[in-house]
């Protein structure tokens, strides 16, 4: 029998960003040995506007997708559910996107293909493209990018954007998301985490690639702020969970923060904006992680930017 795919997007108000995402998958190349589903987790129990979309493109969809409504807002909740889902479809692996991404023709192909030969055992976490507006300045681009990668290097952690998960790990792991804190972000960075703490491989894989169009809401240095602060929290977070004390957690909070409101007065002073934004998130990241240790949430992801 040929393994089971299911790919699930968690979805809440934004139901043009939803349709261009199925849209995306309508066109993938399938891998030859493997079966494909799709399921979108819909979490606006009051509009519930990605059951019309789902309606509007099975039908001509080369794959089943299951719309289900998670009626308790935030992220969390919502990606449990995409976890129940595909155990009651009795799927092999469980693949994540965002709601907000659309992927390459190849992405699945690449991404499973490279599974299978890691032994079809290991998380498989694949690239985000980002692309901005041409309008964002380009100091601010800087901010979107994330590390490169090679195919094949190992991480610690990832997140849902773009990644594979073996359900047997979930099972083997009793792993889900932390659903204490529904509205900070950050449960997938902890879920990988201790996938990872427990023995599991997540490796990377460059090939596979999605695409996500960031809006011009977020190209400000509030949005970053805020963000960071939100990271901060998590990264407290991930440093307990590990075993780290939370004094000495605080105190290398304290010493970060201290470092780089330092380097953000003369970044300032003598660049601008330009030049202290980077220490500034760093500073805010520093008190999101002193906050964290003592139990601060967040609630970044309360309202849904479009």
């Amino acid at each position: 029998m040929r393994p089971l795919l299911d790919i699930c997007i968690c979805t809440c108000k934004r139901p043009e960003q939803l349709r261009v995402a199925l849209r995306s998958l309508a066109e993938l190349e399938l891998p030859a040995d493997a079966s494909v589903t799709v399921t979108v987790v819909d979490n606006d129990p009051e509009n519930q506007e990605g059951q019309a979309v789902v309606e509007s493109l099975v039908v001509d969809s080369p794959f089943p997708i299951l719309y289900a409504l998670e009626e308790r807002r935030g992220i969390p909740f919502a990606r449990n559910r995409c976890i129940q889902e595909a155990q009651a479809k009795g799927a092999d692996y469980l693949v994540f996107i965002d709601d907000d991404e659309w992927v390459a023709r190849d992405w699945l192909v690449r991404l499973f293909r490279y599974s299978q030969q890691l032994g079809g055992n290991s998380v498989v976490n694949g690239s985000v493209v980002r692309q901005l507006p041409d309008s964002v300045p380009a100091y601010y681009v800087n901010f979107f990018s994330r590390r490169k990668r090679q195919t094949g290097d190992r991480l610690t952690y990832c997140a849902t954007n773009n990644v594979l998960i073996p359900m047997k790990m979930i099972r083997e792991f009793s792993l889900s998301f932390d659903e204490r804190d529904p509205f900070g972000g950050g449960e997938d960075v902890l879920f990988f985490s201790e996938l990872n703490a427990k023995g599991g491989d997540i490796v990377h894989c460059v090939e596979a690639k999605v695409f996500e169009a960031v809006p011009i809401s977020r190209a400000n240095l509030r949005w970053l702020s805020r963000r960071k602060y939100s990271a901060g929290i998590t990264l407290a977070k991930q440093k307990l969970l590990s075993g780290r004390s939370r004094p000495g957690i605080f105190l290398s909070a304290i010493f970060q923060l201290l470092t780089a409101g330092v380097l953000c007065l003369f970044g300032l002073v003598f660049g601008g904006i330009r030049l202290g934004s980077r220490p500034w998130l760093r500073f805010c990241r520093s008190v999101g992680m002193a906050s964290g240790v003592f139990g601060a949430r967040s609630d970044f992801y309360r309202v849904v930017d479009c």
